[in-house]
């Protein structure tokens, strides 16, 4: 299929770009969000199969870049087409369980295992006719209550806010079709028209994006602050931190054990969405690339003797509160318009990003660990008592937040994100050969060893 007879219909923005010509090189496949769905007792006996095309259908219907493809991924003019049609049958997978998931092991290896193997399948294979998006059904079988939803997807097409999205569209479009009538299943649709609304613009036509001044040189030492708390949750909202903030020296120190003693810091990327600072339109529900990143940097105990935070000390909220601090100066760092000076403003200045990213193999990476926290899905979820149309509803549970490795960016990433059960979930993505196995499994015992002892 010649892709450059489908409709065109926009040219990619700047950070839109950075993501398909990652895609292009190999470097970033794709995203991922895994929500677990499950009802107590479907209303009446229905064929999972049927109601997940339908649901996947009313989706795309709501959000037109489910239509799209980027096109001419590695050259200077990258630009976005709409398929003629779309295969549900080919965008949608089924997988069967080997056994029914137990919802209170802290562990799922056979979704893991999916996922590792999606983390490392891209979006080239017949380019120009399927999407650049799959969603994989996980369920058990003669389970119809309850299924795993995984949707990934190129970068380009959305970002972290934008899975989230995707799930509440999906999670609105599965309670409608199980309380409605739909089309029996021998007269399903397997090949369903494209959304042919007109798509969101890129981030630079909805944000200034203001370039950030040149920062004068300074040397910022991180406060001590009392360690008291109950719960992780509850000990950040208590000292006025966010969960990033608390996450962040939680890791550091076990990092540290495993580098050269005469590590004298390092470097963490905080994605941030720039959604609050769009239009009061697009805040809330729609889907796109709209991100920005910024890095903090924690000071080993070496260099900041008053600072005794360790894996033995288990007192984090010194480093905590140094490290809001950071994230308070990127929030407070703004415009004359009021919004954030944003670091993929520079992409703006630059006609073709391809060969920045061609360039990163052998150079030094800028961070040693990226913390990405997508927050909770849902925020207002249902009461197990809640009904819709008289009928028990549909409800979020365990939530995983899956990526693929970023070659050019940092060695480590840290996914988190919180589910409609209240449980935060953290992922570990590092690419094999750079970071040793044996140093994610001492920082994952490190996470356990610390709520072990505080009794989280």
């Amino acid at each position: 299929m010649d892709v450059r007879q489908l409709a065109k219909l926009r040219p990619l923005g700047k950070l839109e770009t950075v993501s398909s010509v990652c895609h292009h090189l190999s470097y970033y496949n794709n995203v991922g969000l895994s929500a677990l769905y499950k009802i107590s007792s479907p209303s009446a006996k229905y064929d999972l199969d049927h109601i997940i095309y339908v649901v996947l259908e009313r989706v795309v219907n709501e959000h037109s870049i489910l239509s799209a493809i980027p096109v001419d991924e590695n050259t200077p003019k990258p630009y976005l087409a709409r398929l003629h049609s779309i295969d549900l049958n080919r965008s949608i997978t089924f997988i069967e369980r080997s056994k029914q998931v137990d919802l209170d092991e802290a562990e799922d290896k056979e979704l893991d295992a999916i996922l590792q193997h999606e983390a490392n399948t891209n979006f080239k294979q017949d380019y120009g006719v399927l999407l650049f998006y799959r969603l994989l059904v996980v369920h058990t079988h003669g389970v119809d209550n309850e299924f795993t939803a995984s949707f990934i997807f190129h970068h380009a097409i959305g970002d972290g806010v934008a899975r989230l999205t995707f799930h509440k569209s999906f999670l609105s479009a599965l309670r409608t079709a199980s309380t409605s009538e739909t089309p029996t299943p021998s007269q399903r649709q397997y090949i369903i028209p494209t959304n042919k609304q007109d798509l969101l613009p890129p981030l630079e036509n909805l944000h200034p994006l203001p370039l950030p001044p040149l920062p004068p040189p300074f040397h910022q030492i991180l406060n001590l602050t009392r360690n008291i708390s109950t719960t992780f949750v509850k000990d950040c909202k208590k000292r006025n931190l966010t969960v990033t903030a608390g996450l962040i020296p939680l890791i550091a120190p076990i990092l540290f054990d495993s580098l050269p003693r005469d590590t004298e810091a390092l470097t963490c990327i905080i994605p941030v969405s720039l959604q609050p600072w769009l239009p009061r339109e697009i805040m809330k529900e729609w889907m796109g690339t709209w991100i920005d990143a910024f890095k903090v940097k924690i000071l080993s105990t070496a260099q900041d003797s008053t600072n005794a935070w360790s894996q033995t000390n288990q007192d984090i909220w010194p480093q905590a509160r140094g490290t809001m601090k950071q994230i308070q100066t990127y929030l407070k760092n703004t415009s004359p318009s009021d919004e954030p000076h944003a670091g993929v403003a520079i992409f703006k200045t630059i006609p073709d990003v391809s060969p920045i990213f061609q360039g990163a193999p052998g150079n030094p990476r800028d961070a040693l660990f990226e913390l990405s926290n997508l927050g909770v899905l849902p925020k207002n979820p249902l009461r197990a008592s809640d009904t819709m149309n008289g009928q028990e509803a549909w409800r979020v549970g365990k939530v995983t937040f899956s990526r693929s490795v970023v070659v050019s960016g940092s060695v480590l990433t840290v996914n988190v994100v919180t589910g409609g059960d209240g449980r935060i979930k953290l992922g570990f993505t590092w690419q094999e050969n750079v970071v040793e196995n044996s140093l994610i499994q001492t920082l994952v015992a490190g996470i356990e060893s610390y709520f072990g002892v505080r009794g989280v």
